[in-house]
């Protein structure tokens, strides 16, 4: 016998031409490791800043030419709305 979640006993066969399984994926961050050090802000993001739909002040370094920020897919596995989001929460103050 086989036991479920909720402790209840219970046994199903059932036939399938396929099984897909979603396993995540790893973000791509070459791009970003590249950038990073010639971004002012080192990809910091000031999260009470962001919070508080101000813009973004963080300088972590002064010789840098633009800030640098991560979103979407290239934080984890999500869908494309967590990226949108994610751009207007960081864009709607620029």
């Amino acid at each position: 016998m086989e036991l479920g979640v909720d402790g209840f006993g219970f046994r199903e066969r059932r036939t399938f031409d396929a099984v897909v399984a979603e396993m995540g994926t790893d973000p791509v961050q070459e791009l970003y490791d590249e950038l990073l050090a010639a971004s002012t802000n080192l990809g910091a993001v000031d999260l009470a800043e962001l919070l508080a739909r101000k813009p973004q002040s963080v300088v972590r370094n002064d010789d840098g030419s633009f800030r640098l920020f991560r979103i979407g897919e290239a934080v984890a596995s999500r869908n494309v709305h967590a990226a949108m989001l994610d751009a207007a929460r960081l864009c709607r103050t620029i």
